[in-house]
C-alpha cells in the first residue's frame, strides 16, 4: 500500500502483480504482490526470484496495453529447471495496471485501514473480459445484493459470495473463490477476496529483558505489541524500544479492562513473562476465562505445576486450563533471550496454523498446509506421524507443544 500512494505522488505509472492461486509447493502464497513501475522499478517479490523477470516483462505489456492479465506458471518437476521454478507446483499471477480510476475504491480502502476497520478489496481476476479487473470493498459484516453492478447473477450465487468475503475478513485470510458459469455470461467469475485487519495483538505481561526481545520478534513479524508491568522503574520505553505501548498498571486489571472495553480480540496472543504468583495468576485467570488464540506463561516446571495449582484454586478445572501453554515455548533449549523469543514466536506461529512444531524434514505433509488450491477450497491438514504427543491425535492439545523445556533456561 506505501509503494502504491508513493508511486501514485510521485506520477509514476504502475502494475501491481498478485499471486491469485496455488497448488503444490508454491513459493509464495495468495495475495503475495509485486509492484512493477514504468521506470523499471521492482518492489515486492511474487516467487522468491523464480518468475520475476517474467512477470517484469508480463507487467511492462500490461502498462503498454492498459489491461490486466492473468499468468499460469506451472511445470512438471522433470522440467522445473525450464522456466525456473523448480518447486514443482503451480501458480497463478494477476497482473493490473494500477490507476485511481483503475481503483476507486482505493481511497476508501486507505481509510478504513488507517481506522482498523475489518474489510476486503474483492477483484475479479478471470472471467468475462469485460469485467476481469473491476473490484469492490466490502467492510466487515456489511450486506451487498449484487457484486460489481454485474445484476444477472443469481442471488444465491451472490449470497455465497458474500459468505466468502466475510469468512475471509473474519479469519483474516487472503483467498481466491470461483463462482461457476451463469445463463449469458458462459465463463466462470474467479474472485480475489483481499482480506484486511487491524494487526494481531501480543501482549507482553512483565518488563523484564526477555520483554525487549519478544517484543522486537512481535513487532518483526506484524503484530501490535502492548507490554503492562505494575512496575513503572522496569516499564519504559529505553528497557522496551520495539514495543507500540508500554502500559504500568495490575496486568489482570489492565486485560479485564482491554476486553471489557472491547479492544482486544480473541485472536491476541497473551505471553506471561513474570513467573511471580501475585502477578500470574490474576492475568491468566482473566484470559483463560475469556479465552485467546494464545496464552503461555514463563516458568520452570515447578512453577509451572505451582502456577497450575493456584487457579485450579481460583475455579480453574483441567479443561479450562487446557488452552495454557506452561512452560512456555517450542523445546529449541534457548539460551539466550533472543532465542527464547524465537522459541515463544514459533510456538505461537504453531498454534496459529494448527501445525505441529515438527522439523518439516520428519514430515511429508505439505509444507502450506490450509493455502487454499486452484479450486478455492482448503487444502486438508493431514495427521502428524502416529506419535502419543501428537497434535493430531485425538485428545491431545493443539500442539506437542506443552512437554516442553521451560523458555527461559530454567531447569524442570
Amino acid at each position: 500500500m506505501e509503494v502504491l500512494e508513493q508511486a501514485s505522488r510521485r506520477g509514476r505509472r504502475v502494475a501491481l502483480a498478485t499471486v491469485v492461486r496455488t497448488e503444490g509447493s508454491a513459493p509464495r502464497v495468495v495475495g503475495t504482490s509485486m509492484v512493477v513501475s514504468d521506470d523499471g522499478a521492482l518492489f515486492g517479490s511474487v516467487s522468491g526470484g523464480c518468475l520475476e523477470a517474467s512477470v517484469l516483462e508480463a507487467a511492462r505489456d500490461v502498462l503498454a496495453s492498459g489491461k490486466p492479465e492473468l499468468h499460469r506458471f506451472g511445470i512438471s518437476d522433470d522440467d522445473s529447471f525450464a522456466i525456473g521454478l523448480t518447486c514443482g507446483g503451480t501458480i497463478e499471477i494477476f497482473i493490473q495496471p494500477f490507476t485511481p480510476d483503475s481503483f476507486p475504491h482505493y481511497a476508501a480502502l486507505q481509510l478504513a485501514l488507517r481506522e482498523n476497520l475489518p474489510c476486503a478489496m474483492v477483484t475479479i481476476f478471470d472471467g468475462p473480459p469485460e469485467l476481469v479487473g473491476n473490484s469492490e470493498l466490502v467492510l466487515e459484516g456489511e450486506e451487498f445484493r449484487e457484486l460489481f453492478g454485474v445484476g444477472e447473477l443469481p442471488p444465491d450465487l451472490v449470497s455465497a459470495a458474500a459468505v466468502a468475503v466475510q469468512d475471509a475478513i473474519a479469519s483474516g485470510t487472503t483467498m481466491p473463490f470461483t463462482l461457476p458459469a451463469v445463463v449469458g455470461m458462459g465463463l466462470p467469475l474467479s474472485l480475489l477476496i483481499d482480506a484486511y485487519r487491524p494487526p494481531r495483538r501480543l501482549l507482553i505481561v512483565g518488563a523484564i529483558d526477555f520483554s525487549a526481545s519478544l517484543a522486537e520478534l512481535g513487532a518483526f513479524l506484524g503484530f501490535r505489541v502492548t507490554v503492562c508491568d505494575a512496575r513503572a522503574v522496569f516499564a519504559t520505553a529505553e528497557r522496551i524500544p520495539a514495543a507500540h505501548e508500554i502500559v504500568v498498571d495490575q496486568p489482570g486489571r489492565y486485560l479485564r479492562q482491554e476486553i471489557e472495553l472491547g479492544r482486544i480480540a480473541r485472536d491476541s496472543a497473551i505471553c506471561v513473562l513474570t513467573h511471580d504468583a501475585k502477578f500470574d495468576v490474576p492475568v491468566l485467570d482473566e484470559a483463560l476465562r475469556h479465552g485467546f488464540a494464545y496464552i503461555g506463561a514463563m516458568g520452570s516446571r515447578r512453577t509451572a505445576r505451582d502456577r497450575r495449582a493456584r487457579l485450579i484454586l481460583a475455579g480453574h478445572t483441567e479443561e479450562t486450563l487446557a488452552p495454557l501453554r506452561s512452560p512456555i515455548g517450542l523445546d529449541l533449549s534457548a539460551a539466550t533471550s533472543a532465542e527464547t523469543a524465537v522459541s515463544i514466536m514459533a510456538e505461537i506461529i504453531a498454534s496459529k496454523n494448527r501445525a505441529s512444531g515438527l522439523p518439516l524434514s520428519q514430515t511429508n505433509q505439505p509444507i502450506h498446509k490450509g493455502a487454499p488450491t486452484l479450486d478455492g477450497e482448503y487444502q486438508s491438514q493431514p495427521d502428524c506421524p502416529a506419535q502419543p504427543d501428537c497434535p493430531a491425535q485425538p485428545d491431545a492439545r493443539p500442539t506437542a507443544l506443552l512437554s516442553v523445556l521451560g523458555a527461559d533456561g530454567m531447569c524442570p
